[in-house]
C-alpha cells in the first residue's frame, strides 16, 4: 500500500469508531430514558432482593446487520455491541439445566459489587421452570478449626423455577437467582356462599 493511502484509510477507521461509539452512547441514552422491562412470571421484587437492579436495553440500528454477518461467518455473535439472539441464550443453558424457558427479557442489569454481573451489562433473563432444579453454589459450609477456610460446599437451593441472567454479547451465564414458590392464594370471604 502506498504512503498516500496512509492518511486517508486512518481517517476511514477513526471516523468508523467515533460513528460507532456516538451509536452506543445515543442508545444507552434513549434505553434510560425507556421503561425497565420486567418478568411477568416472577414475583415481584425477586432480582432487587438479590441485590440486582434492570433497566431498559435498546438496541442500534445496525444490529441486524451485525447479526447478519454473524450468521454468515464474517464476525463473531455480539461483536459489535449487539445481543445475541433469543434461541443461541437459550442454547447456552442446554448444557446446565434441564427444562423449558417460560419467558424471556432482553435488558440491562447492575449486580452486587460481588458478583461478576458488573455495571449496566446488557443480558438475556431467562425465566428457567423444571420439575427438580438444583442451582448451583460456592456457599461454603461453617470453617472448622483445625481446618480449611472453606470446609464444604452447600448444596444449593431447590426451587422449580429460576431467572438465569445470560450475557447477551457472549453467552455466558453469569448467574442464577431461584424464584421462591408462591404460596396458594386464599380463597376470600366474599367467595364462598352461605
Amino acid at each position: 500500500m502506498s504512503r498516500r493511502w496512509a492518511p486517508f484509510l486512518v481517517a476511514l477507521g477513526a471516523s468508523a469508531a467515533l460513528a460507532l461509539a456516538v451509536g452506543v452512547a445515543t442508545t444507552r441514552l434513549v434505553a434510560r430514558a425507556e421503561v425497565a422491562p420486567h418478568l411477568r412470571t416472577v414475583p415481584p421484587g425477586t432480582l432487587s432482593a438479590a441485590g440486582i437492579s434492570v433497566a431498559a436495553a435498546s438496541q442500534p440500528p445496525y444490529c441486524d446487520v451485525e447479526r447478519s454477518a454473524a450468521q454468515r461467518g464474517w464476525t463473531s455473535a455480539g461483536a459489535a455491541g449487539c445481543a445475541i439472539g433469543q434461541p443461541d441464550a437459550e442454547a447456552a443453558l442446554l448444557p446446565v439445566f434441564q427444562g423449558h424457558v417460560t419467558e424471556a427479557v432482553l435488558a440491562r442489569v447492575t449486580g452486587p459489587a460481588t458478583s461478576d454481573i458488573g455495571h449496566d451489562r446488557l443480558v438475556w433473563m431467562l425465566v428457567v421452570r423444571s420439575s427438580l432444579l438444583v442451582l448451583p453454589t460456592n456457599a461454603c459450609g461453617p470453617p472448622r478449626a483445625s481446618g480449611p477456610a472453606c470446609a464444604a460446599g452447600r448444596m444449593g437451593p431447590v426451587s422449580s423455577q429460576a431467572v438465569v441472567l445470560v450475557d447477551a454479547t457472549n453467552g455466558q451465564v453469569l448467574t442464577t437467582v431461584p424464584v421462591a414458590a408462591q404460596a396458594p392464594a386464599s380463597p376470600s370471604p366474599s367467595s364462598s356462599s352461605g
